[in-house]
């Protein structure tokens, strides 16, 4: 197991998360298994930008883990490039099938008000599991799957694994309570991976696992949620933005109850004192039909620059094989 800190320079949780861990490694060590430590991107870390850390120096680390690019050459020639191929070295190789980490926590904050937020791939069967598991634990936590095939994230370096999402914690700060939240939820998710271990002896089972087989935790609890498109901020005719969240959405709990978006919602307030509201794309509509929309990442600071506003969701049923 390996938790990382630090993907991102400017989101610091993860980063004193491992310093203390450093310290302290006795929190982390678990019967049956070893528990590593890695500061993903220590120059975006050691940087100062407008407070502590930049969010990367030449490009987003956490877009540098797909295979083909992993396999490139040229990907090497930027910092995150050849941080993203020393990672997979260390942590992978990506895709084999004796990977050096079996799972990977990757610690983030976002400035929207995620709470917790789980992020996997819709076949880590042990990530559901512990979703499931840690829901068990705080039934604040949701989980947002994410899209199906190659991605280019940090934990997909591992067997399995997991983005974590904590906010609203601004850019360079640290949110004390989200903080010793965090901390809290690791130690559950050491405690599971050490109970499914000692399952899984008893079962005598193969990495080929049913998860119904495992009775570690109840399954079908955690609200499960997958993205169903974005939206990106009003712009004129040069690609400047002229309309910006509007308070009504600014700060919901975002994949909470009550928490959805509907046609014709305030959605953007505009810089000439009007309101723009929601309008569901055509091709929106026939994707979701009736689903209920769930705004997330609302007015992530990091997305501008993406041209994301916010992503809708929609609850779904699911479960791996």
């Amino acid at each position: 197991v390996c938790i990382v800190g630090g993907t991102h320079g400017n989101e610091r949780h993860g980063v004193h998360m491992v310093r203390h861990y450093q310290e302290h490694s006795r929190l982390i060590e678990r019967k049956t298994f070893t528990t590593s430590l890695l500061i993903a991107n220590p120059m975006a870390v050691a940087n100062k930008g407008t407070g502590a850390g930049t969010r990367y120096v030449d490009e987003d680390l956490n877009r540098c883990f797909l295979k083909q690019t992993l396999a490139s050459a040229e990907s090497a020639t930027s910092v995150e490039g050849a941080r993203a191929r020393e990672i997979n070295q260390i942590l992978g190789p990506k895709a084999s099938p004796e990977p050096a980490c079996d799972f990977i926590f990757d610690l983030h904050n976002t400035t929207s008000n995620t709470g917790i937020l789980l992020c996997y791939h819709p076949t880590d069967k042990l990530s559901y599991l512990m979703s499931e598991y840690l829901f068990s634990k705080n039934p604040h936590i949701r989980v947002c799957l994410w899209p199906e095939g190659d991605r280019a994230l940090l934990p997909t370096v591992a067997r399995s694994g997991m983005t974590v999402e904590v906010g609203a914690v601004s850019h360079s700060t640290v949110h004390a309570k989200k903080l010793m939240e965090t901390m809290e939820l690791i130690q559950h998710g050491l405690d599971f991976i050490d109970m499914f271990n000692m399952r899984m002896e008893e079962l005598g089972a193969s990495a080929d696992f049913s998860v119904t087989d495992v009775n570690i935790s109840e399954l079908g609890k955690v609200p499960i949620f997958t993205g169903a498109g974005k939206i990106d901020y009003p712009r004129d005719s040069d690609g400047n933005i002229i309309g910006f969240i509007h308070p009504n959405l600014q700060g919901i709990a975002e994949l909470q109850e009550g928490s959805t978006i509907q046609e014709g919602d305030d959605l953007f307030q505009m810089l000439d004192g009007s309101v723009r509201p929601f309008v569901m794309e055509v091709a929106l509509k026939e994707a979701v039909g009736n689903a209920a929309l769930y705004p997330l990442f609302v007015n992530e600071a990091a997305y501008y620059e993406q041209g994301t506003a916010m992503i809708l969701c929609r609850q779904t049923s699911f479960s791996p094989a």
